[in-house]
Order: C-alpha cells, then sequence, then structure tokens
C-alpha cells in the first residue's frame, strides 16, 4: 500500500512525504528489494545491483518525470515492511493539480495513480511569511 502523510506547499514549491507498507509475502518481497545483502538499505537510485527502489512519477505544469527521494527510511523483514520517502516539486501547480503514479513491480506493488487538486495556491507566495 501506497499513502501520501500530506501536502507542504511553500512559495518553491511542493513537499510530498510518502510512506510505502507491506505485509506478509510483500514484505518479504518488498524487504529483499529494498535492502541489500547486509541489510543495509539502498539510497542511490541509479545503483544497478539486483534489487529495486519504488518508482515516483510526477505530473504537474504539463511536465512529467520520475522523481528521486531526498530522505527517508525504511525498515521490515518477513512479515512487515515500511518505507518513508520525500519528494519535492519544485515548482506550484499553476491549474492546482498534481498527479502521482507509485509502482514497485519488483516488490508486487502495481501501478497506483491519483491527482491531487489542490487550492488556495494562487496567492500563497504573498501569504507565506519567511521566517529566516
Amino acid at each position: 500500500m501506497a499513502g501520501l502523510r500530506c501536502v507542504f506547499a511553500y512559495s518553491t514549491g511542493i513537499f510530498l512525504p510518502l510512506v510505502l507498507r507491506a505485509e506478509g509475502v510483500y514484505a518479504e518481497a518488498a524487504s529483499r528489494q529494498a535492502f541489500g545483502p547486509h541489510g543495509e538499505p539502498i539510497t542511490d537510485s541509479n545503483d544497478t545491483r539486483s534489487w529495486s527502489l519504488p518508482q515516483v512519477h510526477i505530473e504537474v505544469n504539463d511536465q512529467a518525470g520520475f522523481t528521486d527521494s531526498s530522505g527517508g527510511s525504511s525498515s521490515g523483514g518477513e512479515n512487515s515492511f515500511e518505507m518513508q520517502a520525500d519528494h519535492w516539486i519544485d515548482e506550484l501547480p499553476r491549474d492546482g493539480r498534481v498527479t502521482i503514479t507509485v509502482a514497485w513491480p519488483q516488490a508486487g506493488l502495481p501501478e497506483s495513480r491519483t491527482t491531487l487538486v489542490l487550492e488556495g495556491l494562487d496567492d500563497l507566495h504573498e501569504r507565506v511569511l519567511p521566517l529566516l
């Protein structure tokens, strides 16, 4: 199961903290894909060894592409698995729409797609008060 914890809108972009959870055979498959041979998490999305990471595809403002997570954590084993990953979109959607597609076929997570409709972003830069 893939989920979005919340959406943080900034004047320069959107922060998306995602979480993936699995149980049973899916947890075992996800753990095999996410951890190396000695149990350390895979953090380099360009790593070409035999494991994989979830694919997160974003569409905003007529642009589309895969994102890399900028942080997070993973834990799991044979019975349960959880991965938290943070994603950044470096612009606000002009029409308020952000489409997120998540898939991890190597771990048994089929493609799931949703479109968020974010309202009230037009004047966000005027309403945000920088702290520093």
